[in-house]
């Protein structure tokens, strides 16, 4: 890393490290908070809890294609509990909780926000994951099967909306954004968006999408100091020519 990035890890180390574990349960609530557009069904909450490990995911009910209801309830549950492999080889506290994005009667979309605290750490790290479903068919969606991944996508990325996940933190407040994207190298982030959505190993760069009302946000990891991983969302509007012609974000 650039020198001017190393000088503000130790103050956002800090930053971070003043978020409790309180804090986040209280955000619960407001993050489940759904953005839908005309869906007829209703969103509730599930959990999935075994020793240090807690994960609380959404279940649909009352979905207007109810052939199908039980097979989406099934694979939101398997995308949400996949995060444990990843850290099955470590021992520690595992806490998760979710909220919902984005809501249509043909899609849903989620986030995954919590924590993974290893024995002995002096901090946790924060997690993020999503999974993205489409309905009518009850299969995952990833980002490489919603927009063309190029070049115009890596710089519009980097020309986004960045969203901070904790009013703690504020990467373009602190001014070290430009010294983000001087580490990443648009072919790195090239290979990231092409591996997005994976849960598990093989998705080492920890790059998640999601969807909103009227954006795509993407997430990438990246250092602990800086808060683990950092979310950008870029809208339907500037997506132009990246939209697949077959996805349902095409109109």
């Amino acid at each position: 890393m650039k020198p001017r990035l190393i000088v503000f890890i130790p103050i956002l180390l800090i930053l971070i490290s003043c978020s409790t574990k309180a804090e986040l349960n209280a955000d619960k609530t407001k993050n489940r908070s759904e953005l839908s557009r005309g869906a007829s069904y209703e969103v509730e909450s599930r959990n999935y809890s075994k020793d240090e490990i807690n994960i609380t995911y959404p279940k649909l009910v009352h979905l207007a294609n109810d052939t199908k209801e039980d097979e989406i309830n099934e694979l939101i549950q398997e995308e949400a509990v996949k995060i444990i492999e990843f850290y099955s080889l470590e021992e520690g506290n595992l806490d998760v909780d979710y909220r919902v994005t984005f809501k249509s009667n043909d899609f849903l979309s989620i986030q995954y926000l919590g924590s993974f605290f290893s024995k002995g750490a002096a901090h946790p790290l924060n997690i993020f994951y999503t999974s993205n479903i489409d309905l009518k068919k009850a299969v995952k969606v990833k980002l490489s099967d919603l927009l063309e991944i190029n070049e115009a996508f890596v710089e519009k990325f980097k020309r986004g909306n960045y969203k901070s996940y904790d009013d703690n933190l504020d990467l373009q407040e602190e001014g070290v954004m430009d010294e983000l994207w001087s580490v990443y190298s648009d072919e790195d982030l090239l290979n990231y968006f092409q591996q997005a959505d994976e849960t598990g190993r093989i998705n080492e760069s920890g790059t998640f999408s999601y969807l909103t009302q009227d954006s795509i946000g993407v997430s990438i990891s990246i250092p602990h100091a800086l808060g683990d991983h950092l979310e950008m969302e870029i809208s339907f509007a500037d997506l132009g020519g990246n939209i697949k012609k077959d996805s349902f974000l095409y109109f």
